[in-house]
């Protein structure tokens, strides 16, 4: 079979095959409603084009061993891109998700804010397309693209509604015009769900299957898992928890609010906190750190057992607990990862957070709570918004994807 020709019959397959745990020929001509013949010869047909290969055998219903197939090597690649506004990050994960092509690059930005959204989408998409040929040079087909920018997201119509610390953007139709640019079906997620999906992929069915990732780092998110599906919300931005009130004579929002749980437990409030009390003349070993203050030392000064780094992130904790009460109230997740740059003060904002979550939420709720810790790795939201949109071109896509590079 020309890969130029494969058709609706033959593409339903490849989405069984994806989609399905353990993909035998009865459990593919379960999914595709055909006879176990008729899939067998289209396997045939697709494993000759390197489409589908051959991944092993499995007990059947019957008890027989059964052979189960996996996606090819030539099925094609799925292409994320992660934005911070200091840099960007291309990844290429082929069908088996191991990374075939990688970029890191910074960006420069002018000193005019009208000018950004210009300059980002001059570099990325420059660089999108230099990305895009080195793989169609080594015969690597890209099915789908996925970025994940700062900021605030509607994944519904693909729009970058908030910049966060990037200035100038206000509801850009990101996924319309790359989708436009580059012919390939285009997502536009939020950070926090991308590592939620991530991390859930790393994870057992029991443990993945509700979990929520609180991703706490410049801005504070939550990427939702229910049932094993990333839950989106009406227009897609579903876990806006920054946006929590947590402390009433806190510090305003960015979005008008007072006391958010982003001007609390995100990095830059944090280390913001203890300048305050730093300036106030408060006696800390953090004194002779402040102008090059990070988490990192505020963690060394809260080991060494330093009284400001001690009871401030005691409290931040507690303020943390209250955030992560309401979230377990509202989702009952199994799984709940605390992850991103802030995630390595959790030994210390851990017991003060546990306090509050106990004195809020009803025993039963918390039953089988596991609470863990993932620090994420700078290529893990390229990583994540690349599985989603790999995951949306299995789900949405068509034969016509499928045509040769």
């Amino acid at each position: 079979m020309d890969q130029r020709n494969t058709d609706r019959r033959d593409f339903r397959v490849l989405q069984a095959v994806y989609f399905l745990p353990t993909p035998t020929r009865n459990e593919i001509a379960r999914f595709t409603g055909r006879s176990p013949v008729s899939v067998t010869d289209t396997l045939k047909r697709l494993l000759d084009a390197g489409l589908v290969e051959k991944a092993g055998k499995t007990r059947s219903r019957s008890g027989r061993p059964s052979m189960t197939y996996q996606l090819g090597e030539k099925t094609g690649c799925s292409v994320g891109v992660s934005l911070d506004p200091s840099g960007f990050r291309v990844v290429a994960l082929d069908s088996r998700h191991a990374v075939v092509q990688e970029v890191e690059k910074t960006l420069t930005l002018s000193a005019s804010p009208a000018s950004h959204l210009e300059e980002i989408m001059d570099q990325v998409t420059g660089q999108l397309r230099r990305f895009l040929a080195a793989m169609e040079l080594k015969h690597q087909r890209t099915l789908s693209i996925g970025i994940a920018p700062p900021g605030m997201v509607d994944t519904e119509k693909g729009v970058w509604l908030h910049g966060l610390q990037v200035s100038g953007i206000a509801h850009v139709s990101l996924g319309a015009a790359l989708q436009k640019m580059f012919s390939t079906p285009v997502v536009v997620e939020d950070a926090a769900r991308c590592l939620a999906f991530l991390e859930a992929s790393r994870r057992s069915p029991e443990q993945s299957r509700d979990l929520v990732y609180l991703y706490l780092a410049t801005g504070v998110g939550a990427g939702i898992m229910i049932n094993g599906e990333p839950y989106h919300g009406g227009h897609g931005m579903a876990g806006e928890v920054g946006h929590l009130a947590v402390e009433e004579e806190g510090s305003r929002c960015s979005c008008g609010n007072i006391g958010c749980l982003e001007t609390v437990i995100s990095g830059a409030s944090i280390l913001q906190r203890f300048r305050r009390r730093l300036d106030e003349g408060v006696i800390s070993s953090l004194q002779e750190h402040r102008d090059h203050l990070s988490l990192e030392v505020v963690r060394q000064a809260a080991e060494a057992g330093d009284r400001l780094a001690a009871t401030t992130l005691f409290e931040l904790g507690a303020l943390l607990g209250d955030a992560v009460s309401k979230i377990i109230k509202l989702y009952n997740p199994r799984t709940l990862v605390i992850g991103g740059p802030v995630a390595v003060l959790a030994d210390h904002l851990r017991e003060s957070m546990w306090l509050k979550v106990r004195q809020k939420v009803i025993p039963e709720m918390l039953v089988d709570l596991s609470v863990q810790v993932a620090p994420s790795q700078p290529r893990d939201e390229a990583l994540g918004v690349a599985y989603l949109a790999e995951r949306k071109f299995w789900k949405e896509g068509d034969e016509r994807s499928l045509s040769a590079p």
